[in-house]
């Protein structure tokens, strides 16, 4: 995903077709659970659609729609492939290594672009700016410092976890977002501490101070950034996205449910017309970006896909380690989506894609444990990550 925009859509768009095909073919039979558990989501592609069809940059939204229509191909996709696949744990492994490949590649693209380019942020090739590729590697790093709470069942070592988490950091730093500099840590901690990994919490802890220390000490770019992480209000740039906020609660008074389509905050006439600032892209806020775009009617199906989530995942009374594992999963998730949208959109294009591929891993997982009800010893290891005995 990180790497090539193009390839990335053309094998989505091969991979939902084949999705549909196999369901074709064997009668539909996973497509109940597939429709079932990402119910939220084809309500939030119906939501988007109608937004653009109800925007004065049509075109313009259109385009914003198919970016959702990604996202709920995506959702088709992962989730069909673990239902699908007998083997989960090879089919996990198999889209950690492609993913792990394409932060590689795209990392050296945007290596590459820093230096040759004199560009100051790290831009890996195809999430866009800074702030969007920062978003992206944060919630990467979630899930494989998540898989590292269940890798033996995943057949994953610290040999393949431990350089990849160590690339996406780097990367990470090179961005310079400062929102992810709190939300990431405090996600990590989450995961940690819900699955009860305290070597590697220690660990964990000891690196991110050690390291905070050293780029403290040595980068003023860096320095800067993590004192006015700390003090968000003292910086300009934080305080200058209140007046985007209230354009988009203007856009809300004037188009309250539908808002005025995906991906048009940046157009010149809505700029226009609710005295948007310059700047202004996007909403620069998760929630205030669906407001202005989405509506009420996105806010709210939004919120209905999240609460579902978490709903089916912390009802779970056992304490096994892969029901640590998904519970962990979807509060460090949670709280970096909250904490970093504070600042940023955190929605749209690559990201979406890899949110829908943790959700697809937690509900389709917790899905097969509520299953197993006769054999409790067998929920949580083989049938979970792999083969039924």
């Amino acid at each position: 995903m990180p790497f090539s925009e193009a390839i990335k859509e053309i094998f989505l768009v091969l991979s939902f077709l084949l999705t549909l095909l196999h369901l074709y073919d064997n009668a539909f039979v996973p497509a109940s659970r597939i429709l079932v558990l990402g119910l939220p989501v084809f309500l939030f592609s119906l939501v988007s659609l109608s937004s653009a069809l109800h925007s004065i940059n049509t075109f313009i939204a259109m385009r914003g729609f198919w970016g959702d229509l990604e996202t709920l191909m995506s959702w088709v996709v992962f989730s069909g492939a673990l239902l699908i696949f007998p083997n989960r744990a090879r089919t996990l492994r198999i889209g950690l290594f492609a993913l792990s490949a394409g932060i590689l590649a795209g990392g050296a693209v945007g290596l590459y672009r820093m230096v040759a380019l004199s560009d100051p942020n790290m831009e890996m090739m195809n999430l866009g700016d800074k702030n969007s590729s920062a978003q992206f590697l944060s919630t990467a790093f979630l899930l494989f410092l998540g898989i590292s709470t269940v890798r033996n069942s995943v057949a994953l070592t610290w040999r393949f976890l431990l350089p990849v988490l160590l690339l996406i950091t780097g990367c990470l730093l090179l961005c310079h977002s400062r929102a992810f500099l709190v939300s990431l840590p405090v996600a990590s901690v989450a995961i940690l501490v819900i699955g009860r990994q305290w070597k590697t919490l220690a660990g964990v802890l000891s690196a991110f101070a050690a390291g905070a220390g050293l780029l403290y000490s040595l980068s003023p770019h860096l320095r800067w950034e993590m004192t006015s992480a700390i003090a968000p209000t003292h910086d300009g740039s934080f305080t200058s996205r209140y007046e985007t906020w209230a354009g988009a609660i203007r856009i809300f008074h004037d188009r309250p449910l539908l808002g005025v389509g995906p991906d048009t905050f940046q157009m010149p006439n809505i700029h226009k017309i609710y005295n948007l600032p310059d700047f202004a892209s996007h909403g620069h806020n998760l929630f205030f970006n669906l407001l202005g775009e989405y509506g009420l009617l996105g806010v709210l199906s939004f919120a209905l896909l999240l609460l579902l989530w978490v709903g089916r995942v912390l009802r779970e009374k056992k304490r096994s380690e892969t029901v640590r594992f998904l519970k962990g999963m979807t509060v460090a998730f949670l709280l970096n989506l909250l904490l970093a949208g504070m600042a940023h959109p955190m929605w749209g294009g690559s990201f979406s894609l890899l949110f829908m591929l943790i959700m697809a891993i937690v509900l389709v997982t917790e899905d097969g444990i509520g299953k197993e009800k006769e054999n409790p010893s067998l929920l949580h290891s083989v049938p979970v990550f792999g083969h039924h005995r």
